[in-house]
């Protein structure tokens, strides 16, 4: 449980730092530890704040099948902004177009690890076990 919530974490860093990267709107101010902070942070902001706004706007989440739920997520960007100096956004639709690609990002790499997991689980249950 623990190894999943770590690897969740660095496979949203590393989101976060392959769209950075992509995107000149987005800038973050350090290395691999800050990419880890930033992270920490959408993920505390996202899990807290995220799921209470995404319970207060259910109907137009509801009425928009889900999409206004980038738009939170944009929004928790913003707020990452404005609480660390660590990251910088050039203004809400840079939020917006990063939210997007750090969900696709994000769902992506999952994926391939998912993928790559079963893969080796696969391999290890055919390999003949040593007596």
């Amino acid at each position: 449980m623990i190894r999943n919530l770590l690897v969740g974490w660095v496979v949203l860093a590393v989101a976060i730092g392959l769209v950075a990267g992509l995107l000149p709107g987005l800038h973050i101010n350090g290395g691999a530890l800050t990419l880890l902070w930033v992270a920490a942070l959408y993920a505390l902001v996202n899990v807290t704040l995220g799921t209470i706004i995404t319970l207060l706007t259910a109907p137009i989440v509801l009425l928009t099948l889900g999409l206004f739920t980038i738009v939170i997520n944009a929004a928790m960007f913003s707020l990452i902004d404005y609480f660390s100096d660590s990251l910088d956004i050039d203004g809400f639709g840079w939020a917006l177009l990063a939210a997007v690609c750090v969900s696709v990002c994000t769902l992506l790499l999952a994926f391939f690890l998912r993928t790559l997991r079963s893969r080796v689980e696969k391999r290890r249950a055919r390999e003949p076990r040593a007596a």
